[in-house]
């Protein structure tokens, strides 16, 4: 053999060694850390995204390698949403310090190559979403013991049983689980061992969701992810079982389930109070800062009123009211963005979610279905809530996708 051709042969089997050894084991510890902390833990969530930043640091030619993931949709729109959002600071009406902050709140979409790269070695994908089902399962498992035992545990409430995070986010990432789950057994032959273990796991979830959590937006989305996925599979039986599947929901709940009568009763109180002038009330503050955010963005539609301005420009607009109708955010990302950066910025989450849809779709069935009822999760739960925006959401949203999209290709013949 020629040596320059044992040289190159060589090269290459040194870097393994070296990544295969304290680093590979790193980005693994991290990795796990990233998943696990994502239903139950915001503070290890940032730890978990440090160390990934670190490794990362260590990997030999990294910069080289991360120049792989530079073409992607879903980078080149991360990219794209920090730079119109460093540009928004220059015409911004809040202070400077505030557009900056708002600027770096958003840090976890300029990530995405180095996700990206990362989930891409080891088979570290696997090892996030493997991490993040454990323990979004354990979370699960909680809220069903402290039910039964009627005794809140960590932050659970009574009658609202969730653990680790409240009750908004604890069913929104159980629902992805199961959803996760329901992919898997529609699409993958497995044992009937496997099939037994993980239908009894999606019964689960679908009884703490319904029935043991109060939160009327996890609930709703659960049940839309559950007919999106039935769609995907077969789009003409889907319709009816999908009709069927929403009958039948909207029979046994109303009768069966006090956390959803709970989420049920409170939201025609809250109506019935906004309709006769009271705001205060959950969705009475949300209706008043939608309303507002879109006279904002009516001002100036195409620019916005800039980077990290929505607080100062809300409290002009609101004018001398009750400090309980103002807002830092209007708890709906499109208007947040909207507000700040014009159409623009609303389309830019748009086009996030499109980037992604569009980067998975060569990926296997059950990560390509899981990945897409993330996408349609987060853009519904958007619209009253700020999931984009939200560190804890924001940051899980990120990591997940990525994670999604490093999963399997389907093998072309």
């Amino acid at each position: 053999m020629h040596p320059s051709q044992v040289k190159s042969y060589r090269m290459p089997l040194d870097h393994d060694t070296n990544d295969r050894s304290w680093l590979k084991y790193l980005t693994i510890f991290a990795t796990v850390i990233s998943g696990a902390s994502i239903p139950s833990s915001t503070a290890a969530q940032n730890i978990g995204a440090a160390l990934l930043i670190i490794t990362f640091l260590f990997i030999h030619k990294s910069w080289e390698e991360i120049k792989k993931t530079l073409h992607k949709p879903f980078t080149l729109t991360g990219l794209w949403l920090g730079f119109i959002l460093a540009v928004g600071t220059i015409w911004s009406s809040a202070p400077i310090s505030d557009s900056w902050g708002f600027f770096l709140k958003m840090r976890a979409y300029y990530l995405i190559p180095v996700f990206l790269m990362i989930f891409s070695r080891y088979k570290n994908a696997h090892y996030l979403i493997a991490s993040f089902a454990t323990m979004t399962f354990i979370a699960v498992a909680l809220s069903c013991i402290s039910a039964s035992f009627n005794y809140p545990i960590f932050i659970g409430e009574p009658g609202d049983w969730y653990v680790f995070r409240h009750h908004t986010f604890h069913n929104f990432f159980a629902a992805l689980l199961g959803i996760g789950i329901l992919s898997i057994l529609i699409s993958i032959k497995i044992s009937i061992i496997y099939r037994i273990t993980l239908s009894a796991t999606l019964l689960i979830i679908t009884y703490d969701i319904f029935f043991l959590v109060v939160g009327r937006t996890g609930q709703i989305i659960y049940l839309i992810m559950i007919c999106f996925i039935i769609l995907l599979w077969n789009w003409k039986i889907g319709i009816a079982l999908s009709g069927t599947l929403v009958l039948a929901v909207s029979i046994i709940l109303p009768k069966y389930s006090p956390a959803f009568n709970t989420g049920i009763n409170k939201a025609e109180s809250d109506l019935t109070s906004y309709s006769n002038g009271n705001a205060f009330t959950s969705i009475g503050l949300r209706l008043e800062w939608h309303k507002n955010s879109i006279l904002l963005i009516k001002e100036k539609p195409l620019t916005g009123h800039g980077t990290g301005s929505f607080k100062h420009e809300y409290k002009r607009i609101a004018g001398p009211v009750d400090s309980k109708l103002l807002s830092k955010n209007p708890h709906n990302d499109y208007l947040w963005l909207g507000v700040e950066l014009g159409l623009i910025g609303m389309a830019s989450i748009v086009a996030l979610m499109l980037a992604a849809a569009w980067q998975g779709r060569n990926l296997e069935t059950a990560w390509k279905w899981t990945l897409y009822s993330l996408l349609l999760g987060m853009g519904i739960s958007t619209l009253v809530n700020s999931f984009f925006t939200d560190n804890a959401s924001g940051l899980a949203f990120v990591i997940l996708s990525c994670a999604l999209l490093s999963g399997p290709k389907v093998t072309k013949a």
